[in-house]
């Protein structure tokens, strides 16, 4: 009787233990979603998925607020490379840790009558302005007044085309640097002209006409005596040697006097 006492008690374990781990699941993930296209196309910057989700029981209202948590995976990027300079490369780039984006929306699971149903459609979009892209996206929905996840998650392709990028290599088409003088060059280089502002001493200055102005000539020269070559100076001031002269000529007169 004990051994049988003991046996009992036993399976009971076991089947409590079994149902701890069974119920935890369940209250997680509730009904299912299913999506008629799951690679929309793009239109005028908007994809719309069609969705079917059944409730998995009636449900205790007619309108269900609902949590649509995207996660992306993989972004198409459009590229211009060194290979494809004019055409663009699509490019599929694995991302991780990306955060999420969420849309809210109350899906209801009745008639106009009012009447409850455990099986709804409905079509869900989604928009460019919200943050969404061309690429692969993760999908989870979840009920927002308990918190448990109708069906699995569910995997989505936007197709459609993002902004392009260019990844080709840099090329620069400034001038190049001139080139640094030789100095021996330059030293057997004639002098530069002067710069257009600053004109020679000795050059009138050109008048905003465009026409010269007269320039004005030195007075002439004296002409030259008797062409014997010689350079003709102006006359010195003679008065200190004519008096000399006359001293002189005044002694050498009384001395042949006295020779007399």
């Amino acid at each position: 009787m004990r051994s049988r006492l003991l046996a009992f008690a036993r399976i009971f374990t076991l089947a409590l233990f079994a149902a701890l781990l069974v119920t935890p699941t369940a209250a997680r993930a509730a009904g299912t979603v299913s999506v008629t296209d799951l690679q929309p196309k793009e239109d005028d910057g908007r994809w719309k998925l069609k969705m079917t989700m059944n409730y998995g029981a009636t449900p205790p209202t007619a309108h269900i607020p609902m949590l649509f948590t995207f996660v992306q995976t993989v972004l198409y990027e459009r590229t211009l490379t060194d290979k494809s300079p004019k055409t663009p490369v699509l490019t599929k780039l694995p991302l991780q840790n990306q955060p999420p984006i969420n849309e809210s929306m109350d899906v209801g699971f009745s008639d106009a009558s009012g009447k409850l149903f455990n099986i709804t459609k409905f079509d869900f979009v989604i928009r460019r302005d919200h943050g969404f892209e061309a690429g692969e996206y993760t999908l989870t929905i979840t009920r927002s007044n308990d918190g448990t996840k109708m069906g699995q998650p569910i995997r989505l392709v936007l197709q459609g085309d993002n902004v392009v990028v260019d990844r080709r290599a840099m090329v620069f088409s400034g001038k190049p640097d001139p080139k640094k003088a030789d100095p021996a060059a330059s030293a057997d280089a004639p002098a530069s002209d002067p710069p257009a502002g600053d004109a020679p001493a000795g050059d009138a200055p050109t008048g905003a006409s465009g026409e010269e102005p007269p320039v004005e000539t030195p007075p002439p020269a004296p002409a030259k005596q008797g062409g014997c070559g010689c350079r003709v100076t102006e006359p010195e001031d003679t008065t200190g040697s004519f008096a000399l002269a006359l001293i002189g000529l005044a002694v050498l007169a009384k001395r042949r006097f006295r020779r007399r």
